[in-house]
């Protein structure tokens, strides 16, 4: 793959061809991407699975581990024989190599430890770093992707300084539709056609009523694969159903909980009473 050209899919993985050729427009025309969108939407897997199509090595931060401006750059470690000597991060290292970095959660970190990063998203894609006692430059091939979870059941989460989310271009990620899902779990574990479908039909109910406000959390694709993972390792539908989507759910209120509503829409999707 040349540098600049656009893949047209990114194998077992999801995403429309417009969003796709959007967000690689801009990353090779030099603008930071910043995914958006509610749990398990795939952002994360997104970059991850971008990289590896396109052949680019990829660096995975993880922002809420970011405690203090200079976590980004290294840490400070006791040597024997050395002393005490600052030992750089992975981060530092790939920015000034050809890939991909993904700021992970980016909100998850507080506004102040950002800092260090406006010049490095900013024209100058550069930063001194005291420790190290040398100006840092980002390689002209380095890309920048953030993700962040928005939705209102997150807790530990901070607004973006707008200076920084201004240097970002943000694409919301949504749930796939049901065929791509019926698709995806069948190529990830070896389920019958009609179980897959039920999943996907669930998956895309419970989203629907937490976007309606009738459900406080919406869980993505992960359930789904949960559920795809036991039925493959020969659980019951039952088993698989309630271990994946029902007890994520609350049973307090007893007939007016959340985990009743859960049961009632699934068994609507079903047919059936499939759970007890």
């Amino acid at each position: 793959m040349n540098w600049g050209e656009n893949i047209c899919q990114i194998p077992g993985f999801y995403i429309e061809e417009k969003t796709l050729r959007v967000i690689q427009d801009y990353m090779f025309s030099g603008f930071h991407i910043l995914l958006s969108g509610n749990p398990g939407c795939g952002k994360t897997e997104f970059g991850q699975a971008w990289a590896k199509a396109y052949g680019l090595p990829y660096h995975k931060v993880n922002s809420g581990a970011i405690r203090s401006p200079r976590d980004w750059f290294g840490r400070w470690e006791f040597r024997e024989g050395r002393g005490t000597v600052f030992v750089p991060s992975k981060f530092i290292e790939m920015i000034e190599q050809p890939g991909l970095i993904i700021l992970d959660e980016i909100n998850r970190t507080t506004p102040d430890n950002h800092n260090p990063m406006m010049n490095i998203l900013d024209g100058n894609r550069e930063v001194y770093v005291e420790e190290l006692n040398r100006m840092v430059h980002v390689h002209e091939k380095t890309l920048f992707l953030a993700t962040r979870n928005t939705g209102r059941q997150h807790t530990g989460t901070f607004h973006l300084d707008h200076a920084l989310e201004d240097r970002f271009q943000e694409i919301r990620l949504l749930l796939p539709p049901e065929s791509s899902i019926i698709e995806l779990l069948q190529k990830r574990y070896p389920i019958n056609e009609q179980d897959a479908q039920q999943i996907a039909a669930i998956t895309k109910k419970l989203n629907d009523m937490y976007e309606e406000d009738l459900l406080s959390k919406t869980m993505g694709l992960r359930p789904a694969l949960a559920a795809a993972a036991l039925l493959a390792r020969g659980n019951t539908l039952t088993t698989a159903l309630t271990y994946s989507f029902v007890n994520r759910y609350s049973p307090e209120g007893g007939t007016d909980s959340e985990q009743t509503s859960v049961i009632q829409a699934i068994q609507g999707v079903v047919g059936y009473r499939v759970l007890p």
